[in-house]
């Protein structure tokens, strides 16, 4: 229960691992949405004619989403990091 307390009061809940766990989760997650968004753009495509070079350009903003929320994830695992390192050091 401390540990929902904790999250929800923006006090560093995980650990080190707990994080690495996070991301990885996050990553999985960003893999299967972009898998599935992908296969549905070109499922209907290819019902209705269009090739893969007709519509590559238009799923430019698709990828840099994906890539910029990766990117503001991944800083912001890392700003949690320095946190929680700096947190046991001053605990020690």
């Amino acid at each position: 229960m401390e540990t929902i307390i904790n999250f929800f009061t923006l006090r560093p809940a995980f650990t080190i691992l707990g994080l690495k766990v996070v991301w990885y989760v996050y990553l999985l997650n960003v893999f299967v949405q972009l898998y599935v968004v992908i296969a549905g753009l070109s499922q209907a495509a290819a019902q209705r004619g269009f090739h893969l070079d007709l519509w590559s350009p238009a799923s430019i903003p698709l990828v840099l989403g994906a890539v910029a929320q990766l990117i503001l994830v991944r800083v912001l695992l890392e700003v949690a990091a320095v946190i929680i390192a700096g947190s046991r050091a001053t605990k020690s």
